[in-house]
């Protein structure tokens, strides 16, 4: 009996410890993304397969705004745009002159950049968040788990520096890693509330995945 109560007050030690260190984990991030009221910054997104070699790298621009507005736009080699103004996600591709609109709340899965405009409490409630440890003291990292098993990412690496995010890590589950590294970072500046509107023209394809069906 005694033996039995010592292992179970040790295990009720260690959750309660981790508990916490998982807790904390993720209040500090959310003050860190919650400090950033508004950015806009250019981005390099390399794609590395499982064998680590780097398959494929593009370069854009991106801007958000709290709550929940956000634009990711890949200016090269394969131009695409991508829209979020709180509830829909519009996703463009010029190429193919089509445009999909997807609801916001199911698609952010798909797209873990827009953590960066993250509303309430959607850390806690998506993701088990616990700090890392690197070999640069002046980097910030964490690590996000989905609590989700329909996620298409396995993982994401949040890297910051001077409280500022600077890269971030996604591992998908064919064993994929993306790499997101921003540059002229600007913060809490004014940014144009049509950054964040889409308007399709005629010649544009549309495919609206949030009609209710008949």
């Amino acid at each position: 009996m005694k033996i039995s109560f010592i292992r179970f007050f040790f295990s009720a030690a260690l959750i309660a410890v981790f508990t916490s260190a998982y807790a904390s984990a993720s209040s500090d991030l959310s003050s860190l993304l919650d400090a950033v009221q508004s950015m806009r910054a250019n981005f390099t997104q390399t794609i590395y397969d499982n064998r680590g070699k780097a398959i494929q790298k593009s370069y854009g621009r991106m801007a958000m705004q709290r709550p929940g507005k956000f634009r990711w736009e890949v200016t090269r080699p394969i131009p695409q745009l991508i829209i979020a103004n709180g509830t829909k996600l519009w996703i463009y591709d010029p190429d193919l002159q089509q445009l999909t609109i997807r609801s916001l709340e199911k698609a952010a899965g798909e797209t873990p950049a827009l953590l960066l405009s993250h509303v309430g409490n959607v850390l806690d409630n998506d993701f088990t968040v616990k700090t890392l440890q690197k070999n640069s003291p002046k980097w910030n990292w964490f690590a996000l788990t989905p609590k989700n098993q329909g996620n298409m990412f396995d993982s994401i690496q949040m890297g910051f520096v001077n409280k500022q995010i600077q890269e971030m890590r996604l591992a998908d589950n064919l064993g994929h890693t993306t790499v997101i590294q921003y540059q002229n970072i600007q913060t809490n500046v004014n940014i144009p509330a049509s950054l964040f509107v889409f308007k399709p023209t005629a010649k544009i394809d549309v495919i609206d995945e949030t009609r209710k069906k008949k």
